[in-house]
This record gives C-alpha cells, structure tokens and sequence, in this order.
C-alpha cells in the first residue's frame, strides 16, 4: 500500500518551500526518516511513527498531515536502499531489512533468519519456497562465505535462490550458475535498481504474488524487459 498518490501524472513531491528549522520542515524530515525504512504506513501508525522520530509530536503531524499529500513515501525508500547498496558489509542489516520490506510487498510475506553461516530472507506463496541472499555491494562476486550460504540454501531446494546486490561484478552469472549445475535450484541475480523496479510495477499493477514467484524463479540474471512482463495484464 502506497501512503499518498504516487503514480505518474501526479504532482511531484514537496511543491513547497519551508522555512528553515519551521514545523513543516521538521515534518517533512520526519515523513523521510519514516519512509526510508516503512513507506507502507498509513492512518494511526503512521502518526505514531512520526512520533517516534522527535522531531514532530501527534497532534502536529495529524495537523501536518494533509499537506503533504504529494509526498512520496516510495521515492524516499527506493532513494535509501540505492545509498544503502554502496555502504558495504558494515550496513548489511540496514540493507537487509530494507530488502525485506520490498520483497514483502512482493509476496505479501517474507521472514528474515539464517541460511547456512549468514542472515537471509525467505519467502512463500501457496506451494512454492524461496531464499534470498542480500547484499550492499558494488560489482558482487562468490566469496568463501557466500558459497556456504548458498550450499545452505541448496540443501532446503528451494524454488528459487535469489541473490540481491547494487550490481554483479563480470563472470559472476556464469560462476553462481556453475555452483548451481544439476542441483535443480533454479538460481537468479536481482540488482537492486530491478528488485526496486519489481516492487513499483507490482504495487502499480498487481501481478500476483504467483508472477512474482515464477520471476524470481528464472534460474538467470534479470533483466528490465523481464521486470516489465509485470505489468503485462
């Protein structure tokens, strides 16, 4: 669920200019830090989380509110998880997070726990199974660490082996392939820049959480032409 109109066509987000240090821009950081990490919020929760930053009490951001129907709360959380994806192991767990939030808009549900020696994410929808592996690299590539977790994640035969990076470095398709031949785990690489473009053709069209699984599923790298097939009605 999307908090305001962000569709295309719509209005751009803040058209507005707020004095420095005034309520308004209080609330818009406020509405930033919310976003980055839960852009679905909406009615009570949302004003208990403005809340929570400090920088807005309930009464103002209730008041506040309506002002801001252009802002959009899944620009600021696509805007965080690209930054998120060049900061490198030392922000995994942010990263990680993040990625949870959009691959449960995805399926609707999605746990994060271990897979082999390092945290994952899993994923399910009617019969079908799925691992995720996440991480906030630059040019990705199989280290000793990540061959364990994916001989984990071999082990469960899952119905898809995903993993997530700002983007892989040159022969790593071919290699994760190789790792996976004659398994029968089908193994997919997701840059961050595509798994945000799934996320948004998603909640715009509503493929079902079926297309999603059959996409995550590929057994190959993806590519925007197949992010696109979403939104094929």
């Amino acid at each position: 669920m999307i908090w305001f109109a962000t569709l295309p066509g719509r209005p751009a987000p803040f058209p507005y200019t707020p004095s420095p240090g005034s309520e308004t821009t209080r609330m818009e950081q406020a509405l930033r830090t919310v976003a980055a990490r839960e852009p679905n919020l909406n009615g009570h929760a949302l004003l208990d989380a403005l809340a929570n930053t400090g920088l807005v009490d309930r009464t103002t951001a209730a008041r506040l509110l309506p002002a801001f129907r252009s802002f959009d709360a899944d620009r600021c959380f696509a805007e965080e998880l690209r930054r998120l994806s060049f900061r490198g192991t030392s922000f995994a767990d942010e990263f990680r997070f993040r990625v949870l939030r959009a691959v449960e808009d995805l399926m609707g549900e999605a746990q994060l726990g271990d897979v082999g020696p390092e945290p994952g994410l899993r994923f399910r929808h009617g019969g079908k199974e799925g691992v995720l592996l996440a991480y906030p690299e630059v040019a990705w590539s199989l280290g000793a660490h990540t061959r364990a977790a994916i001989s984990a994640a071999i082990e469960e035969m899952p119905d898809a082996l995903v993993v997530v990076a700002r983007n892989f470095a040159e022969g790593t398709a071919a290699q994760f392939a190789s790792l996976l031949d004659r398994t029968g785990v089908p193994g997919t690489l997701l840059s961050v820049n595509l798994l945000l473009g799934m996320r948004a053709t998603a909640l715009r069209y509503q493929p079902g959480a079926e297309r999603v699984v059959e996409l995550l599923g590929a057994g190959r790298p993806l590519r925007s032409a197949d992010i696109a097939t979403l939104g094929n009605r």
